[in-house]
């Protein structure tokens, strides 16, 4: 006689302990394989944003690797990227919602917003680190400002004649211009926030209603080659292959000035460490693709380190550091 599936079970339950290991074999078939539906990367800026721009590269790279039905990408813009880092946060943990984004809202946003509705460390898993994301300082292409020295000159004398302009209050290209009026003797130059993301304050900067602000390769090289925009300083570690000639504002200024931030992946806390390692591991096959890194280099986002999953945690953690200083010295709150 066949013994039914309950008595089955519960016979199951009586054996000893060294059974452990087949209840778990049980649970691991009864268990959908991973990823078995589609993923999500959330980005919490706008779609066209360099962030969006990188994300959608990823994905393919992790569908490549996991081929599940698909891996979306759904732009959650607002509040400095805050709103699709809450929703990331307060997700379900099961790893098919991710949080693709930057530095910003992992290690800036909880010093600048004191009201945050998620605490980074504490609901946020991290996956990956995956590009870096230097900025370029720009003008138009019509200004009268030739260079970096000229601009510092300018904004020093008459504070009150120029402006720069930013994707939002909170976010990197506020905190870095904001550094910049500082390290240029201007501190109260006038800050013009734009909820439209990089496009909008790209087309003021081009008309002239702005008179600088930075924003990726992604984003402003084009326009650079074009003549519509100037670029005159770099904020990177070092000068970038895809435009050798612009100098850092390190080299400029003779002192240190990084404000450079970096993408990567999270998932809510809680995702089982197994789903991490998977798409960790995922991540980390980009690095082995020649034309990925290249696409990368090219538009001025080198790739960051291949780091172990231990190596980006280790690091995630000293950038909250890094951050809260910069925070503390431009003097940032919402």
């Amino acid at each position: 006689m066949h013994r039914s599936r309950r008595t089955f079970l519960n016979s199951m339950a009586t054996l000893p302990l060294a059974t452990g290991a087949l209840l778990t074999t049980v649970r691991a078939f009864a268990a959908d394989p991973y990823p078995s539906r589609s993923i999500k990367f959330v980005v919490p800026f706008a779609a066209g944003s360099s962030t969006d721009i990188a994300a959608r590269a990823w994905a393919e790279v992790v569908a490549a690797q996991l081929r599940p039905p698909s891996v979306i990408v759904e732009n959650r813009a607002g509040a400095g990227g805050t709103i699709g880092a809450t929703f990331v946060a307060r997700a379900t943990p099961d790893g098919y919602t991710l949080l693709y984004s930057t530095a910003t809202t992992w290690a800036v946003s909880q010093f600048v917003y004191p009201d945050l509705p998620y605490k980074p460390t504490q609901d946020l898993e991290p996956i990956a680190v995956t590009t870096s994301v230097p900025v370029f300082l720009v003008v138009s292409g019509n200004s009268d400002i030739k260079d970096f020295n000229d601009l510092a000159a300018r904004v020093r004398a008459n504070p009150d004649n120029y402006n720069y302009g930013t994707n939002g209050i909170g976010a990197n290209s506020h905190i870095t211009c904001k550094l910049l009026a500082n390290r240029m003797g201007s501190p109260r130059l006038q800050h013009v926030p734009f909820k439209q993301g990089s496009q909008g304050v790209m087309a003021e900067i081009m008309a002239g209603r702005l008179t600088f602000a930075v924003d990726p390769w992604s984003v402003v090289g084009g326009h650079v080659q074009s003549g519509r925009l100037r670029a005159l300083a770099v904020v990177s570690n070092a000068r970038l292959s895809v435009a050798p000639e612009i100098p850092t504002v390190s080299e400029l200024l003779g002192q240190e000035f990084n404000t450079m931030t970096w993408s990567g992946l999270w998932g809510p806390k809680g995702v089982d460490q197994d789903i991490v390692r998977v798409l960790h591991n995922a991540i980390a096959a980009g690095y082995e693709d020649k034309q990925l890194v290249k696409q990368y280099e090219n538009q001025g986002t080198p790739l960051m380190p291949n780091m172990t999953l231990d190596q980006v945690r280790t690091f995630m953690t000293n950038e909250v550091s890094r951050w809260e200083k910069i925070v503390q010295e431009v003097d940032v709150k919402i």
